[in-house]
């Protein structure tokens, strides 16, 4: 099924909200942070709003125009924002909308991610999602070429943390090599991926 995919706009926040919150509603690290199935979408909305609103401006949003998937990135050095916008975001739209366990199971986490990031510069896809109805139809593809291409024009290496095993041999497909492998106190395994400039 074609879809036309294109950069995010600010009124496609709630929609893209709903994709990832549908499309990690069985992920490990999300369900991980956010346990509770029937707090689960507003959580969970929250800190997809987070990601949304941070990197619109911040960094790149694709989306298949039919909101059946969206891909949130980072770029190089960090968010274009600045650290202190990000976290004054943070601060001010997700604290308190979490509880005190999911947040301390966010940081558990966070410090694993911190780990295993790389150092050198890179750009990072913080969060990739399709609807579970439209997964293993492209979207996901879709929404990977545009940055993966620009990666490669810039000569810089893309870098993804998962904590699907499946999803290691999907990134593999696009030239995402297992970087590290590292176990959030009791949460799950988180591997990290990085894929050199092509």
């Amino acid at each position: 099924m074609a879809n036309t995919i294109r950069k995010a706009r600010a009124q496609d926040r709630q929609a893209v909200i709903e994709t990832l919150a549908a499309a990690f509603a069985r992920d490990p690290i999300i369900r991980f942070q956010f346990q509770d199935d029937e707090t689960y979408s507003k959580r969970a909305g929250a800190f997809f709003g987070h990601y949304f609103d941070v990197r619109l401006d911040g960094g790149e949003i694709f989306v298949a125009d039919d909101m059946s998937g969206a891909a949130l990135w980072s770029p190089p050095g960090g968010n274009r924002l600045g650290r202190d916008a990000v976290e004054d975001d943070w601060e001010r739209n997700v604290v308190p909308a979490l509880d005190p366990s999911e947040l301390a199971r966010y940081e558990s986490f966070k410090r694993v991610l911190d780990a295993m990031t790389p150092p050198e510069p890179h750009w990072y896809l913080g969060l990739l999602g399709t609807r579970p109805d439209r997964q293993g139809t492209g979207v996901a593809r879709g929404l990977l070429e545009p940055m993966l291409a620009r990666a490669d024009d810039d000569h810089l290496p893309v870098f993804l943390e998962t904590g699907a095993r499946a999803n290691l041999a999907f990134y593999g497909r696009f030239g995402f090599g297992q970087l590290a492998e590292k176990t959030v106190p009791s949460g799950p395994v988180v591997w990290g991926m990085l894929r050199p400039s092509q």
